[in-house]
């Protein structure tokens, strides 16, 4: 953190920067950048401060995300929740029975950054957990949890009734003008395999937030 990070920060602990300050500076920093100026620092105001940062993924996070989108189009095969794909992400020998193996997206997250970390010959920095909550907090605690993404994030969602254990997890390889472009697994009907998607930030009402992976 640089020294005028670290004045801002005991600033704000402090309560000397309020809200109507921050408003006023993000209404300045619109009005330069062909944003709407509105005063809000949204989705779309963040991601092109965060442009302007030069903020780079850890390398544990990088080689995840890389590692991910190579697996776009693994996944299911010869069963919903099964196949030689689904159980090396559940770190299992495949048996060549497609029985159901249950949910794996986090299995998924959580093997890609296994095998990252096997790659740069890192500890890996949390839990690896089968349930999507569970890991989004297991990296979150290791981590931190950043309101607007960056490459190699993770993000999770509410799946089923919300607040209850059921979520979705995964990766984030780009934010632009508000759009989340991520790689993920387990998402629709037999066969599901590893894909990309989009969500609109400003419509996603069961998104959770995003979780950064720090260094081993």
């Amino acid at each position: 953190m640089s020294k005028s990070d670290h004045y801002n920060q005991k600033q704000l602990d402090k309560d000397y920067i309020l809200g109507p300050h921050v408003t006023i500076l993000t209404e300045f920093w619109q009005q330069h950048h062909d944003l709407s100026v509105d005063g809000a620092c949204g989705p779309k105001t963040l991601s092109s401060l965060e442009d302007e940062m030069d903020i780079d993924p850890t390398p544990i996070a990088a080689m995840a995300l890389s590692i991910a989108i190579d697996e776009i189009g693994n996944g299911e095969e010869g069963g919903n929740n099964s196949g030689p794909h689904v159980e090396r992400y559940m770190n299992k020998k495949w048996d060549g029975d497609d029985d159901d193996d249950g949910s794996w997206c986090a299995h998924f997250v959580s093997w890609c950054f296994e095998e990252a970390a096997r790659r740069l010959k890192l500890k890996l920095p949390f839990k690896r957990s089968g349930g999507a909550k569970a890991l989004y907090r297991n990296i979150k605690r290791a981590g931190t949890a950043p309101s607007t993404p960056m490459p190699g994030d993770v993000v999770c969602w509410d799946r089923g009734k919300p607040g209850s254990w059921q979520g979705h997890i995964g990766f984030v390889e780009k934010v632009d003008n508000g759009i989340l472009h991520t790689v993920e697994g387990n998402v629709g009907r037999y066969p599901s395999k590893a894909k990309r998607l989009i969500h609109d930030l400003d419509r996603d009402t069961r998104l959770i937030g995003f979780a950064r992976c720090p260094e081993e």
